[in-house]
């Protein structure tokens, strides 16, 4: 079967980077970031983003990684952990062609919330929004991450491969917004994300089950 390496591992990132989560999210800053005149502005909303997103997916690392040692103890773990990842897989291919999710939506209030912060149109503020984002949408993204970092925990060189993934990751995001700031309408994004969203989903399930079935047999 396909090893995982490092040019996966990018794939999956940049799949992740291209979600209809992040997509309908970098439409909402891109309509923020027509109103931030000054490029400085720009590029502290920018890396706000960015830095907040890679710092929650460290958080979420290291909280993870001890358990990964402790599930490797007990053979029957990893059928549940497997288990897990391919109910999320079918769920998401099953729910592809709905608007909303009952598991992958975000609760309105939340959705407020972030709206708000996304309108202050500031680095913190950008930054809390990227925190709350990548925690609120694990069940949207965040299993993928977590599957690659339980199959490769042992793995002297996981470091680089997280790296990898989190740059491939925010790659879509800085291209997207930076399209965005110099003249890409915002609503061409949530065009494309509505146009691709089930192809999305599908592509994003598909790789859970692979990374399930993965897991299992190795």
């Amino acid at each position: 079967m396909l090893e995982i390496n490092f040019a996966i591992t990018f794939f999956y990132g940049f799949v992740v980077g291209l979600s209809p989560c992040i997509l309908l999210m970098l439409s909402s800053f891109g309509t923020s970031l027509l109103l931030t005149e000054k490029k400085k502005d720009f590029f502290q909303i920018l890396l706000g983003l960015i830095l907040g997103m890679i710092s929650a997916y460290i958080v979420i690392s290291i909280i993870f990684l001890p358990f990964t040692e402790l599930l490797a103890l007990y053979e029957y773990t990893k059928f549940v952990f497997a288990g897990i990842l391919i109910f999320l897989g079918i769920w998401q291919i099953l729910e592809s062609q709905k608007e909303k999710s009952v598991i992958f939506g975000t609760p309105t209030k939340v959705r407020t919330i972030l709206k708000d912060f996304i309108e202050k149109r500031s680095g913190y503020y950008s930054f809390l929004v990227g925190i709350l984002f990548v925690f609120i949408k694990i069940p949207c993204f965040g299993s993928i991450y977590l599957s690659l970092i339980y199959e490769l925990h042992s793995n002297p060189m996981l470091f680089l491969y997280i790296v990898v993934y989190l740059f491939a990751m925010v790659l879509p995001v800085i291209i997207i917004l930076s399209l965005i700031r110099f003249g890409l309408e915002s609503s061409k994004v949530n065009e494309y994300r509505l146009k691709y969203r089930s192809y999305l989903r599908i592509l994003s399930g598909g790789i859970l089950i692979f990374l399930a079935i993965y897991l299992l047999i190795f």
